[in-house]
């Protein structure tokens, strides 16, 4: 028996790692109102603030992963680390991210429609009018980091844990309205949960993160291109 096939034989995404993600969660989002208070109040700067706090949002979720995966014993390949097919994977991605960007157009079309317009974010601020420094930094913390903590977060862990007592299809459904609700911005819940749920679908038909870190990836790298160029 190899090593994969030894670590898939003896499951650890149990229900106690699934209350330890959701409780590990939740305490990230009870202390990070203190933390950018510290972060804001300290930094004259307002855009080196927002940066300073996408870091430590981003340390305190990669730390929770690495706590989980320490006092569970997890493998990485537990949560989703390992190789899969490239071509029929990025098809697959390609053709979630088109209909994804469709969900989003009719969504915001019929809210326009309707006179609802969507309140300013602070990340957008960050975003505009920047210098290549901040591009280059932006794409970084936007389309590379944050995609790979978020994956094995809400993917590897959260949507791992699920479905072993919700079935397939519920499992991907809810860490996807997990994923969507703690972005904290309601204009934009159903378009990110319908990513979420393109996620979450390319990870269990790939049993793998990399297809979905990838199309994570490419959506937010277009996301930060096309705010950066468009003021």
């Amino acid at each position: 028996m190899n090593e994969e096939q030894k670590f898939l034989s003896e499951p650890k995404l149990d229900v106690r790692t699934l209350l330890s993600v959701l409780a590990g969660i939740a305490i990230i989002f009870f202390i990070m109102p203190f933390v950018n208070s510290f972060i804001f109040y300290n930094t004259t700067d307002q855009k080196i603030a927002y940066y300073v706090s996408i870091l430590a949002s981003n340390s305190l979720f990669f730390l929770l992963i690495l706590t989980i995966k320490f006092f569970r014993g997890l493998a990485w390949i537990e949560i989703g680390w390992r190789s899969t097919e490239v071509g029929r994977s990025l098809i697959d991605a390609l053709k979630i991210w088109f209909l994804i960007m469709f969900i989003n157009i009719v969504y915001i079309a019929s809210l326009l429609a309707r006179g609802v317009i969507p309140p300013e974010n602070a990340l957008l601020r960050l975003l505009t009018e920047p210098t290549l420094t901040m591009l280059l930094l932006n794409i970084f913390l936007i389309a590379v980091i944050a995609p790979i903590i978020e994956e094995a977060l809400f993917r590897g862990i959260l949507l791992g844990s699920l479905k072993k007592y919700c079935g397939k299809w519920t499992a991907i459904i809810i860490s996807a309205a997990i994923f969507s609700a703690l972005h904290l911005e309601l204009f934009g819940f159903i378009p990110r949960m319908a990513l979420g749920i393109g996620l979450g679908y390319l990870y269990e038909k790939y049993n793998s993160l990399l297809p979905a870190i990838g199309l994570h990836s490419f959506n937010n790298f277009l996301a930060v291109l096309a705010i950066s160029f468009s003021s």
